[in-house]
């Protein structure tokens, strides 16, 4: 695996339609758990979509933040995007700008 693309999983569930879309990630979380650690595993880079909900300012971590302190923080902790790695750039690999 070169690349993984894990697109709008940091998510606060805070939304009209939370329940149905938290029914259905608690479905498929375990595999895309797999899918991240096994990226995580082969050093492979992980790259993280997402809305920002407007708040255009917000980075990784804040975005994590936030969807960790939302409902449900079991549907994010098993996917979410781990530490910089120590002399790795902001996106996780060699030269990255930080």
């Amino acid at each position: 695996m070169d690349a993984l693309i894990v697109i709008d999983m940091l998510n606060r569930y805070e939304h009209e339609d939370a329940e149905p879309l938290m029914a259905s990630v608690r479905e498929a979380l375990p595999a895309m758990a797999r899918l991240v650690a096994t990226a995580r595993e082969a050093g492979a880079l992980t790259i993280y979509v997402n809305d920002n909900y407007g708040d255009w300012a917000a980075g990784r971590a804040e975005l994590t933040d936030q969807a960790l302190a939302g409902p449900d923080p079991s549907l994010v902790a098993p996917i979410a995007p781990a530490e910089r790695t120590p002399g790795r750039g902001a996106l996780g690999r060699p030269g990255a700008p930080r």
